[in-house]
């Protein structure tokens, strides 16, 4: 089943919140997925906001016994989608067991010390610097100590849009900068920028040491 017209229906309707004018390529799959590879044991993982699943089908193929995988998606068009990847994509239908889908806010997951890996899709430059701020919360809270989270930003984004922002639209956006860059600061222990990518992206790697 194709993924870009479902893809392409919700970026026109829903740009804001699906934060992406194309679907990832897999160049930025392959980054977004590296805190995978050379691990030692299980893990426990969630995806926040996997859309049509451009990081969830290579992730899936990745997944071993003993790995759990969380899909947390807010988009209901999204999220039938994923539904039905689970029943027809051969490396989701094979773990389908071990994939929970919830349709829901990420703030809304209960628990503590829940995951060892978080892959972050979700367009923090696209919200208020509250919600942003509430989803990293969220994220400090649901990993594990040495746990890590991945998440992308599209380069240069934040100076791009200030050319043509109102006024107010400016401080959002430095709000947001500012809330990042506190996170950053804090965690970030690499980053990458994937130019075969559109737009190109920078890819954050953060860990709770």
């Amino acid at each position: 089943m194709s993924s870009i017209p479902v893809f392409y229906r919700n970026a026109v309707r829903h740009l804001k919140t699906t934060g992406s004018i194309a679907p990832s390529s897999r160049f930025l799959a392959k980054a977004m997925l590296q805190c995978l590879e050379n691990r030692s044991h299980s893990l426990g993982i969630m995806e926040a906001g996997p859309g049509t699943g451009p990081f969830t089908k290579p992730l899936a193929a990745m997944l071993e016994d003993g790995d759990q995988l969380d899909l947390c998606e807010l988009n209901d068009d999204f999220v039938a989608h994923l539904h039905g990847l689970l029943d027809v994509h051969p490396a989701m239908k094979a773990r389908k067991d071990q994939i929970t889908l919830y349709h829901q806010p990420v703030q809304m997951l209960e628990g503590e010390d829940r995951y060892d890996v978080i892959i972050s899709g979700l367009p923090f430059n696209n919200f208020e610097p509250e919600l942003v701020q509430d989803i990293l919360d969220t994220y400090i809270k649901l990993l594990k100590p040495k746990g890590e989270l991945t998440f992308f930003e599209y380069a240069g984004v934040r100076g791009m849009k200030r050319w043509i922002a109102s006024n107010q639209e400016n401080k959002r956006i430095d709000a947001v900068a500012s809330v990042l860059q506190k996170f950053f600061k804090a965690y970030e222990k690499k980053r990458m920028l994937v130019l075969w990518n559109f737009p190109p992206a920078t890819v954050h790697v953060c860990r709770m040491d």
